[in-house]
């Protein structure tokens, strides 16, 4: 992770934040990197080396030795006793791919790393599809992956996760909105969060001038139907690291965690850092009201 750390995935276990964190070294090869938090703001631990790397011939590096490849963009769930974890898989010359491994809670928490499931891609070949994000219950027994096609959501069902079983359609969730902050491309951002019968959103928007920013969204129970969108975003690049860095003007979310009323969002700042913002989750239902 010599060169950044940016966009991290957060899942919290018996009291503990484990933040994913995308690490790139000196040769654009990206891993996944593990920081522990308690307290969700202070780091407690950070591990030495990554949890995750590029095994498949999907995320291998061809092409140019420096060009950008690997294991990119993670978001985990807690779906039964195991964690699901989808990335984005990429060699540097095919379409970026959307991927998924598995590893048992009770083999996370002993830090057995080498007990990740082997991947396998989860999307179309020669397909640009990212931000994959699975719902984090079942829907009638199958999963629910939210996908990226061109500039919008997709969602797809998938009666079980397992090699070979790929999405085949785009069941549209969100467009852009022309003219607005988030009209020229939309994607999910961390998986959607409960509350009551329906879904929380949190997804990023691009504008015309490519800056990313995160606005929020309220899916119904089935986590298919849109009911709300804020109109405004909910988080946006102000700050020096947030708007300078590998590329300017981008706070890009892969996960977020709920303490009482407190929303915790952890973001890739300008593609070369790690941040978290806070807010009241109740402030943002009602503004989705």
């Amino acid at each position: 992770e010599s060169r950044d750390v940016f966009n991290a995935a957060a899942i919290e276990l018996n009291g503990s934040i484990y933040i994913l964190y995308r690490a790139m070294d000196r040769a654009n090869t990206s891993t996944i990197g593990l920081a522990v938090s308690e307290d969700g703001v202070t780091i407690k631990e950070r591990l030495s080396e990554p949890i995750y790397a590029p095994r498949a011939d999907f995320e291998a590096k061809r092409g140019s030795p420096t060009g950008n490849s690997g294991c990119e963009d993670p978001r985990i769930v807690h779906i039964d006793d195991a964690l699901l974890m989808t990335y984005t898989a990429y060699d540097g010359v095919h379409p970026p791919a959307g991927a998924v491994s598995s590893i048992s809670v009770d083999d996370f928490l002993a830090r057995r790393f080498e007990m990740w499931s082997a991947p396998f891609l989860l999307t179309p070949d020669g397909v640009d599809d990212k931000d994959l994000v699975l719902l984090p219950e079942k829907i009638h027994e199958n999963y629910l992956l939210y996908h990226r096609i061109n500039n919008r959501i997709c969602a797809d069902l998938l009666p079980d996760i397992a090699a070979g079983k790929r999405v085949s359609r785009c069941i549209e969730i969100m467009a852009p909105r022309h003219g607005m902050w988030d009209g020229s491309k939309v994607g999910s951002a961390a998986p959607p969060i409960k509350v009551g019968n329906n879904w929380l959103m949190i997804y990023h928007g691009v504008s015309r001038h490519a800056t990313y920013r995160l606005g929020a969204a309220l899916l119904d129970s089935s986590g298919t139907s849109l009911l709300a969108r804020t109109a405004d975003p909910i988080f946006e690049p102000l700050e020096k690291y947030e708007k300078e860095g590998e590329i300017s003007n981008i706070v890009f979310s892969c996960g977020a965690i709920v303490r009482g009323d407190t929303l915790f969002i952890y973001y890739g700042a300008a593609d070369k850092v790690i941040g978290v913002a806070t807010a009241s989750l109740a402030h943002i239902i009602e503004a989705l009201s």
